[in-house]
């Protein structure tokens, strides 16, 4: 995992399936470093970025 932040803007073109991918890997590189290193506020943002894009699309649902 890099240290690079995600902002929302960058997630809103990427496909579903590829950001319940990213959410799951980002989880776990995050807990799996964060009992190494504390806290971590960038990899923390960008989750709860990923995080808050796949609930705002669960609420708007499928795509026309």
């Amino acid at each position: 995992m890099n240290s690079t932040f995600i902002p929302a803007s960058e997630l809103k073109d990427i496909e579903t399936v590829e950001l319940q991918s990213k959410f799951f890997q980002m989880s776990a590189d995050v807990e799996r470093l964060r009992q190494k290193c504390g806290r971590l506020p960038m990899a923390e943002a960008s989750l709860q970025n990923v995080c808050a894009e796949l609930a705002r699309r669960r609420i708007q649902g499928p795509k026309p």
